[in-house]
């Protein structure tokens, strides 16, 4: 397995890697935020593409979307469990090398030399702490909390379905083995609902079929060429 390289440089005293403090590095740009749920397909990978080549969006993706974009420049995933089953076909990917990446699990991040930003359980939206996020029970919350930290004055969110769409939870359908869990669609989109008013008006919902409520919905496509 080929290990990222240059991501961390410093442990802490009992050996666990340095934890990260997000600095605003795309401030005041747009970020494409995405979730692996059932809407995101190639031809929305597709639609974006010129978009981030152009340099107008800044892309942010979680799990396995990984699988359909590649070109990510932040990549996000939060589950020991999902780093050890994907590591090796997730290094070998295409262009992965070009994202910086993170976890919230520190034994992962020790193992393969990746972001360490620390996280917890909290009722009250995003974190404003760039030295940690906030779980919201889901990676796409941690995702946006993320980019958010990272300074972008506008997400815009595309496979953020947030339940099933004909049976199916996610692009790729079930995750397999151990991975695969009853997502509590509910308590996902509870945690949405606490984001503070001024953030939820910074971000925007492009998934369709989706049922996260939270936020202005839009077409992806008349989105970005509004940008």
């Amino acid at each position: 397995m080929r290990k990222k390289k240059g991501r961390i440089k410093h442990k802490s005293k009992e050996g666990e890697p340095k934890p990260v403090s997000i600095t605003p590095r795309y401030e005041d740009r747009v970020g494409i935020l995405f979730a692996s749920g059932p809407s995101l397909t190639e031809e929305v990978v597709e639609t974006i593409r010129p978009f981030h080549e152009s340099g107008k969006v800044i892309s942010f993706g979680c799990n396995d979307s990984y699988r359909l974009v590649n070109y990510l420049d932040e990549f996000y995933a939060c589950d020991k469990h999902w780093w050890d089953y994907h590591k090796d076909r997730f290094f070998d990917a295409r262009d992965m090398d070009k994202a910086r990446l993170w976890t919230q699990d520190g034994a992962t991040a020790q193992s393969l030399g990746i972001n360490f930003i620390k996280g917890r359980y909290s009722n009250k939206g995003l974190s404003q702490d760039p030295s940690l996020i906030h779980f919201g029970s889901n990676s796409g919350f941690q995702l946006l909390n993320i980019a958010m930290l990272m300074g972008i004055r506008k997400a815009i969110l595309v496979g953020y379905n947030m339940q099933k769409v004909d049976t199916v939870s996610h692009f790729f359908g079930d995750h397999p083995g151990k991975l695969n869990k009853n997502s509590p669609y509910d308590k996902f989109r509870d945690a949405f609902k606490q984001i503070k008013d001024n953030q939820k008006e910074m971000i925007v919902n492009c998934t369709p079929d989706s049922a996260l409520k939270s936020f202005r919905k839009a077409d992806l496509l008349e989105e970005l060429n509004s940008l």
